[in-house]
């Protein structure tokens, strides 16, 4: 069979954006309030009323995923968010808590041009982004509520400072170190949320009864 090797111009050009170039793609704040945007229904994926479009759609991903992980442990009692299901493990609590940590280090990151915690924010959230022996020690006897609790005051702050910004800034933000835009530190985000989605589901199915 021959291969067909296919560009990403060509790709863009199939797709009738091969002209517009990236100037075209970004879209400032001043359109933050375009008609063109999904309802509140956390199942509807897109730009978002008074966002500029690719941080709404960006919202959309961040507050389906943050919904997912919540609601699939909602029953989960604080002996279940606790449990280790063996020595080298972290509980659901502790993957719960991890999550949020990596929210507030890409807030500092993006939002405040650190390469790292804050150190007030590390003081609080180490442990946390790190996991391991410290986070089986420390986390621990905490009722879903108040995973909950931090999830929304992270996410609170979160929301805050994206709608300060607009999709220029989400497309730039490439660092020495790392060459990931915003977008993509962003996105990495969403992913680690559903990647540790799966361990959790994967714990939680095999809790002791």
């Amino acid at each position: 069979m021959k291969e067909n090797n296919i560009t990403r111009r060509d790709f863009a050009r199939n797709l009738g954006i091969g002209g517009l170039g990236i100037g075209s793609l970004v879209t400032s704040g001043e359109n933050k309030d375009s008609n063109i945007y999904v309802s509140d229904n956390i199942n509807h994926i897109g730009p978002k009323k008074g966002f500029s479009p690719q941080i709404g759609t960006l919202v959309s991903m961040l507050d389906w995923i943050r919904d997912t992980v919540l609601r699939y442990n909602a029953k989960l009692t604080v002996a279940q968010l606790d449990h280790l299901h063996d020595k080298n493990s972290n509980t659901i609590g502790s993957l719960m808590m991890h999550l949020v940590a990596t929210e507030v280090i890409y807030q500092d990151i993006t939002f405040h041009n650190l390469e790292d915690f804050s150190p007030k924010n590390a003081e609080k959230w180490k442990i946390a982004m790190d996991l391991g022996e410290a986070a089986r020690n420390s986390i621990k006897g905490h009722p879903l509520s108040y995973y909950q609790d931090m999830y929304n005051e992270v996410r609170k702050e979160t929301t805050k400072e994206l709608k300060k910004r607009d999709d220029q800034w989400l497309l730039s933000g490439e660092t020495k170190e790392w060459n990931w835009n915003n977008y993509c530190k962003w996105f990495h985000v969403v992913e680690h949320y559903a990647n540790h989605r799966g361990q959790i589901t994967w714990q939680s199915r095999r809790l002791p009864m």
